[in-house]
């Protein structure tokens, strides 16, 4: 993926669902490694952090949480 297509998609992923920014390129990268077929870093698919519920979300490719959209609070 491009580094611009990559950046535009990182800003219109939290205009369109809202989640942190850490959250949102979490998601763009997960979303990266489904659709090259790579096997996702251990760390993501065990972390608690918005980056790793956001990198699942678009790995598995599914909505981000209520948690997520509220920021983490």
């Amino acid at each position: 993926m491009p580094v611009i297509a990559f950046k535009q998609k990182s800003h219109m992923v939290p205009q369109e669902y809202g989640p942190p920014p850490l959250g949102a390129k979490g998601y763009v990268d997960g979303e990266t490694f489904r659709k090259g077929r790579k096997e996702p870093p251990l760390h993501a698919l065990v972390g608690i952090d918005d980056y790793s519920e956001g990198f699942r979300a678009g790995y598995y490719h599914r909505a981000i949480s209520e948690r997520a959209l509220s920021g983490g609070r």
